[in-house]
């Protein structure tokens, strides 16, 4: 007998001693077939396990399905290109089953772009979306939303819990953070001072992903009861006056190790903070940065930042979208919780990460 991944229709009707068009109208339950003859064909499809091509099915049945994806403008070199190359790359792939993605793009500091983003999404039909969950009150309203037009959504970024969502693509925040203390603090001890820094722009969100990275973080400094002082900095891109003061201070009342980090993938705003710093200032610093995005990683070439975390952003967008495809066409639930790697990038290893784009 041929294996059965190889068996077709006509093996099916051969063995079940019925026609071809029995076998098409038992499959595809179109009626008209005796019930002796269903029970045959029917024997047959159990005796083999036969499972129908689904893709040809699919092809065969011309259903299109447009998914939308809520995500930040973006840069050239930032996060977010690499969040939006992993959909596009799964969108190309998905395109000969007549998938389709449409953007909603709003502004990664401000709510209201969000809302307004969302809103325009809930005005136009869509069969599944990709929300990237950073302002948490937003989403989990935008969630609801979709949730009583039941239409399907993922998150990507970080995970709010409690909602609704088909499943989630990304890293595990809170982990995140416990593992950056834990690195930085094997290096300054657990006495040296630490500084947060927040990059400020006219808007003074905190996206859930760098909230739950600081929990993760100070429940680490809890757990090995940490003695040292940890400062907030906050920097202005367009003013680096009162930051510098700041900085400069700190530095200079600590003749020890001290450590630095940011919370989410903008430690290149620190590092162009440190540049206008005396460099005899700058010998004891140890810092730890997020993802590995071109700034952050030529920073970490030469020396200024010792570690970089990365949770692959693309793999999130790709795997986001692949999953609300197979949804639809082949009715595969996704696991709830897909967390992504968390990597450890150092300057001798980055070189080898594959989501640094030159």
């Amino acid at each position: 007998m041929k294996s059965k991944s190889n068996i077709r229709i006509v093996d099916i009707a051969r063995m079940a001693e019925v026609s071809i068009g029995t076998v098409d109208r038992v499959l595809h339950n179109r009626g008209h077939v005796s019930e002796e003859k269903r029970e045959r064909v029917e024997k047959v499809l159990k005796e083999i396990n036969y499972e129908p091509n689904m893709v040809a099915r699919f092809l065969a049945s011309k259903r299109t399905y447009t998914f939308a994806a809520i995500v930040p403008f973006y840069t050239k070199g930032s996060y977010w290109e690499l969040a939006c190359e992993g959909i596009n790359r799964a969108s190309a792939e998905m395109r000969k089953f007549n998938i389709n993605v449409e953007y909603f793009h709003f502004d990664q500091y401000d709510r209201n772009s969000f809302q307004e983003s969302a809103k325009a999404l809930l005005n136009s039909k869509f069969d599944g979306v990709v929300i990237a969950t950073l302002f948490e009150g937003p989403v989990i309203t935008l969630s609801k939303q979709l949730d009583e037009m039941e239409i399907p959504y993922i998150y990507i970024d970080s995970d709010i819990p409690g909602q609704n969502h088909l499943a989630y693509f990304g890293g595990n925040s809170f982990v995140s953070g416990t593992i950056a203390a834990k690195l930085l603090t094997g290096a300054i001890g657990q006495d040296s001072d630490i500084f947060f820094t927040h990059v400020k722009f006219k808007h003074t969100e905190v996206s859930v992903q760098m909230k739950t990275r600081e929990m993760g973080f100070m429940d680490y400094l809890n757990t090995i009861k940490y003695k040292g002082t940890i400062h907030h900095i906050e920097i202005d891109p367009d003013d680096h006056t009162q930051s510098l003061n700041q900085l400069t201070a700190l530095l200079e009342k600590n003749q020890n190790l001290i450590g630095g980090i940011v919370f989410n993938s903008r430690i290149y705003e620190l590092i162009n903070l440190l540049n206008k710093i005396n460099n005899k200032l700058k010998t004891n610093i140890m810092l730890i940065g997020h993802d590995a995005i071109e700034g952050n990683v030529d920073a970490l070439k030469n020396g200024q930042i010792m570690f970089l975390l990365s949770q692959r952003p693309d793999l999130q967008g790709y795997d986001a979208v692949k999953a609300l495809g197979n949804y639809f066409l082949f009715k595969q639930t996704p696991n709830k919780e897909n967390y992504m790697p968390i990597d450890i990038l150092l300057k001798e290893n980055v070189d080898y990460y594959n989501n640094y784009k030159l």
